[in-house]
């Protein structure tokens, strides 16, 4: 049997050598600084891009200036543009560039870091306006494409018809061909070492290493030599010769070097070869080598990613109870955001909802607070209390695979039911962290007459934010921590019988007091004193108001009209969704631990996709290894060795096992549960298995980061008021409060009409006050309240997000569908089986077997079914296998 090691160049970037150096042709590639005030044309008639490349040549020759970026659309307003130092567009736009000190008749490489593309887009290369190559790109992450220059200035052109992308950076560098003095025997420089007569080349593949691909490297080889012979010395360069001179092509022990094993044809491994020393025994030289799998796992590109590095401006909004409803809706109004879509995974109805939610239990009852308060309901005293926003778990899904260079492909991501799943962005016990920045500009457009006593002047703005609140002379805070930058000058003068004195203030209801003078001013016609100043008024509170009052003890002063522009007011505060918000707490997570939650949640598996290397499917354990339509039945029978077989049951067991979440210890309805039970944790699931008396130990598997989450009613006298409590108590005082909870997964149980009562929300953020609000959106973790079971069981019933069944408030009830029982539990009856074992075995394994061999195969061995948990195959041997005994 002919076995087969193949190597790549050290410059092979997989379809073609690369040269290890390069000069970069594309200018302002990277941070995109000049695309925003780059020369754009718009509402383009004709075909794209050859209209508006022609509309640039004269004579057949191109005016476009070299290294310059040009901007085109079909459109009336869309264009590429740059955020971030990341350049984007919508279908319909197109960007080029002429670049410059091309070599006439050289390859280059032109290289494209995508963050997102929808559909596909466009990439022409001209020459002049005579078009020479077209490359249609698919899909995300770094795809590279060549062209062959046909002058020292061609042009690039970006182009989308439909597709909406955005774009990290781009890179164009020549392409270099195979350095002569490489022994070449295949295409793009690959090479065919020479092996020992007698060196078979060991494998080991483990089902460890298979089902969790996004975490860990795949198969390895141990260790072999390779003779230093002609051929082989040529490929390390002789390494081993201390005298040898770099010539920047030198084998590198420190590179990756791709490699590819064959046997009779069959791939049987492809990875990396790895030198680990040159041996030299009395003469005879030979490299140790070995083969290793490092594709970069998912885990190893997140690890040091969090939230706070996504973008998250396409969510921006107004942060007031009109959007708040929106967000409840699935039909009909929808949140209205500040910016345009630009992921590509947006959607206007369940991305981003503001569940009804109990974060600081600081909700008073009607009649004591707000005057419209209906008595003995319950009263929201501002929108914090209950509405904090959730963010749809598929959309985050998307979007941290879109910012990787890997993609995924999971049919239970795709279910309705994950899609209903949310977690939450609370900002913990800080204020809302939103903010607002706007100015307005104020005249007198007639004379105020101010008379004894305390006069509230009343100025004309032309156009003025619902921030200010203002109405009537008064400007009234519309979010906490509200401030007011004014600037103040107009002319006063005393009526007839004068002069008069007047105390000029502003004052706002905490008490304080802005710039107070004392003013005599002359008489109409005798000249005018000016009151004149600015301040900047204390971090005001919702609802706390600040106006300019002038007060007499007698007679009439008078402000002089008309006056323009004499005060001007800016106000800073908290009140749209942005990217702060967003980012507050929640993007100190990590992109991983997120995802790594999930995975221990439902018990997922990642899995290699055959087709893609940098596709990962992401499939529950069940679907994968119990109920597999994929899966091939094979007959090994015949292939094992009966002489030596080692039957060993699974000794290394833990008698229990406890499934559960994280515990925060500010949380109030968690440790109270936990008080109330005798300490089991609310969410969690003990699976003891008391008939194994031999077994001990205990084991925790924890959906780190999440938390748990208690749902009950808000009050006790509003039954059907069932929300999440997240928030912290203190029973010596009596008082609670928010806190910065561990993220909680929570299940959109829809919008609910309330029968026991009907709940108040201030006005706040520019919108009025709702006095009766009988609707609210509730979230739980579970898919229904109160629950529903069958028997038997129908697809209807509740499923519950939790790991085990836990005692709940009234009107709640439970269900035995939980994580456990539907992800868990199937792996662990088989695992606990009593007839579960390991068998190793000699099996005579061909280069074919182990090309299309995948591990959740089913092995029938003399009518009993096994699965392969590890092989260690040597070409030309029978290879060693581990099976599990299906039960």
């Amino acid at each position: 049997m002919s076995v087969q090691l193949i190597l790549y160049p050290q410059y092979y970037d997989g379809s073609s050598p690369l040269s290890s150096t390069s000069t970069e042709f594309f200018v302002d590639g990277v941070n995109f600084n000049t695309v925003n005030a780059s020369s754009s044309t718009l509402n383009i008639s004709g075909s794209l891009p050859q209209a508006f490349i022609n509309s640039y040549t004269i004579f057949g020759y191109s005016f476009f200036t070299i290294n310059s970026w040009y901007r085109f659309s079909s459109n009336s307003s869309a264009v590429f543009g740059t955020t971030t130092n990341e350049m984007s567009a919508v279908g319909g736009t197109g960007i080029l560039q002429r670049l410059s000190n091309l070599t006439f008749g050289a390859t280059y490489d032109l290289t494209f870091n995508i963050q997102f593309n929808t559909t596909t887009f466009t990439v022409y290369q001209y020459h002049h306006n005579v078009l020479k190559s077209t490359h249609t790109i698919t899909g995300a992450g770094t795809q590279t494409i060549q062209f062959d220059a046909y002058s020292t200035a061609d042009i690039i052109v970006i182009h989308s018809v439909t597709s909406a992308l955005k774009i990290n950076d781009i890179s164009c560098v020549v392409s270099t061909s195979t350095p002569s003095g490489v022994f070449t025997d295949l295409s793009n420089g690959q090479v065919i070492c020479d092996l020992y007569e007698d060196e078979d080349i060991p494998l080991t593949l483990s089902v460890d290493d298979f089902k969790n691909v996004a975490e860990k490297v795949q198969s390895y080889s141990k260790a072999f030599n390779l003779p230093a012979t002609k051929r082989n010395n040529q490929i390390f360069d002789n390494i081993f010769e201390v005298t040898r001179t770099d010539t920047g092509l030198n084998f590198n022990p420190y590179k990756k070097t791709q490699c590819v094993l064959k046997q009779d044809g069959f791939t049987l491994f492809e990875g990396y070869l790895r030198l680990i020393d040159i041996q030299d025994k009395e003469g005879e030289i030979s490299y140790n080598v070995n083969l290793y799998s490092e594709v970069v796992a998912l885990a190893d590109v997140l690890k040091d990613r969090t939230f706070s590095d996504l973008d998250f401006t396409e969510l921006e909004h107004d942060y007031n109870y009109t959007q708040i409803k929106y967000s409840w809706n699935d039909t009909g109004s929808s949140i209205t955001y500040s910016n345009s879509g630009t992921s590509g995974f947006r959607d206007d109805y369940t991305t981003l909802r503001y569940p009804f939610i109990d974060w600081e239990h600081q909700v008073a009852v009607g009649g004591s607070n707000a005057a419209n308060a209906t008595a003995g309901n319950p009263e929201l005293l501002r929108l914090e209390n209950a509405f904090r926003p959730t963010i749809n778990i598929k959309y985050l899904i998307d979007r941290i695979f879109a910012a990787s260079p890997f993609t995924y492909t999971s049919d239970f991501f795709d279910t309705a039911g994950f899609g209903k799943l949310y977690m939450d962005f609370n900002w913990g016990s800080a204020d809302a962290p939103v903010t607002f920045n706007n100015s307005a500009s104020a005249d007198i457009t007639s004379q105020i007459n101010c008379t004894a006593g305390t006069n509230t002047i009343d100025f004309t703005f032309s156009s003025i934010s619902s921030n200010f609140g203002y109405s009537s002379g008064v400007f009234t805070a519309q979010a906490a921590n509200q401030i007011y930058d004014i600037n103040y000058d107009f002319n006063i003068y005393s009526a007839s019988g004068g002069p008069y004195t007047v105390v000029c203030e502003w004052v706002d209801s905490l008490g304080n007091t802005y710039n107070s003078q004392t003013i005599t001013p002359p008489l109409v016609g005798a000249g005018s004193t000016p009151y004149v100043g600015s301040f900047i008024s204390v971090p005001l509170s919702s609802g706390d108001t600040l106006k300019c009052v002038f007060t007499l003890t007698t007679g009439i002063v008078i402000i002089g009209a008309p006056q323009t522009n004499c005060c001007t007011a800016t106000t800073t505060a908290q009140n749209t969704t942005n990217n702060t918000l967003l980012e507050t707490l929640r993007g100190e997570l990590g992109q991983w631990d997120f995802l790594k939650g999930l995975l221990t949640m439902f018990n997922l598996v990642t899995l290699p996709d055959e087709d893609n290397p940098s596709n990962i499917k992401i499939e529950p354990y069940n679907d994968v290894f119990l109920e597999n339509d994929d899966s091939t039945p094979l007959d090994w029978t015949d292939k094992i060795d009966v002489t030596e077989m080692k039957l060993t049951p699974l000794t290394e067991l833990n008698k229990k096992t406890i499934f559960k979440f994280v515990e925060d210890d500010d949380d109030w309805a968690f440790n109270n549960y936990k008080n109330s039970v005798g300490g089991h944790l609310y969410g969690s699931h003990e699976q003891d298995e008391v008939f194994y008396t031999i077994l001990d130990g205990e084991k925790e598997i924890v959906a780190e980061p999440f938390a748990a989450t208690v749902p009950k009613a808000l009050m006790s006298q509003f039954s059907d008021f069932i929300t999440p409590a997240v928030y912290s108590y203190n029973p010596t005082d009596q008082t609670s409060e928010g806190f910065d909870n561990s993220p909680r997964i929570m299940y959109n149980n829809g919008k609910k009409t309330l029968t026991s009562c009907a709940y108040y929300i201030p006005a706040q953020n520019g919108v009025a006050e709702e006095v009766d609000e009988d609707e609210f959106l509730q979230f739980s973790h579970l898919t229904e309240i109160p629950t529903s079971v069958s028997i038997p069981p129908t697809s209807g019933d509740t499923v519950d997000f939790n790991f085990g069944i836990c005692q709940t408030s009234g009107g709640i009830g439970t269900t035995p569908y939980n994580l456990y029982s539907m992800y868990w539990a199937p792996y662990y009856n088989e695992l606990y089986n009593p007839d579960t074992r390991t068998m190793t075995i000699k099996v005579n394994l061909s280069p074919s077997d182990i090309n299309t061999f995948k591990f959740y195969d089913i092995i029938t061995i003399k009518n009993r079914e096994f699965r392969v948990n590890k092989i260690d195959y040597k070409p030309n041997d029978l290879a060693t296998v581990e099976f599990i005994l299906i039960p």
